[in-house]
């Protein structure tokens, strides 16, 4: 119960924290905005092979990758993911926008966040990292990453929401969870734009080392 409550806490942060965002998207449906609409499609087929992999490998990856060390290893290898964004990153000389993004990269991003099922491997890390090298400019990844979350979140939720009820504890730690979620989307956006992305390497690689020796 506790987990599903925690997929709505997050759901409901990035909806506050990404709100003007939202609206310009609900504009899109109504034809109101154009901008807001080519985001939407984005959202969409970015959320495609995300959900073929999820219903397709879901339990796979959950039985044969969630063995502490596999985990641990998967910790280091989204840290190189992170490292090797930075490092190689295109968005400084390519610039693309939610204007210009084609449907490929969308495609792209979109595998690479069904990817992020496997345990250990950091969602908004491995999508961001791959937007980077495709060349969206570090606004629009961190925007897109976070706005492709939301169908993703809102179907694991939907999936775990069996004999769901709410207690105080879990009302409790639902609001924790959001309120940190805003605060984690302020922090993880400068660094971000502040060509700083690579710092989360550092620490995937400590604790994942961490794991494989102790775990």
């Amino acid at each position: 119960e506790f987990d599903v409550f925690l997929h709505f806490a997050t759901l409901i942060a990035v909806l506050i924290f990404f709100r003007n965002d939202i609206l310009e998207i609900l504009k899109g449906v109504l034809g109101k905005s154009e901008s807001g609409l080519k985001i939407l499609i984005g959202i969409i087929v970015g959320s495609v092979p995300t959900a073929v992999i999820a219903l397709l490998f879901k339990d796979f990856f959950e039985e044969k990758f969630s063995q502490p060390k596999t985990v641990a290893a998967m910790l280091i290898v989204t840290g190189f993911i992170l490292w090797f964004s930075s490092k190689f990153s295109k968005s400084d000389t390519v610039d693309k926008n939610y204007s210009n993004t084609k449907i490929t990269d969308f495609l792209l991003v979109g595998l690479f966040q069904g990817i992020a099922i496997m345990p250990g491997i950091s969602r908004a890390g491995i999508t961001i990292s791959v937007a980077l090298l495709l060349g969206f400019n570090r606004t629009w990844a961190f925007k897109y990453s976070m706005l492709l979350s939301i169908p993703a979140i809102l179907g694991a939720g939907l999936l775990e929401l069996k004999n769901f009820s709410v207690n105080t504890n879990i009302l409790a730690g639902g609001i924790i969870a959001m309120l940190s979620g805003i605060l984690a989307l302020y922090i993880l956006s400068k660094i971000v734009s502040g060509k700083k992305f690579h710092i989360f390497s550092y620490y995937l690689w400590t604790v994942g080392i961490i794991g494989l020796l102790f775990l």
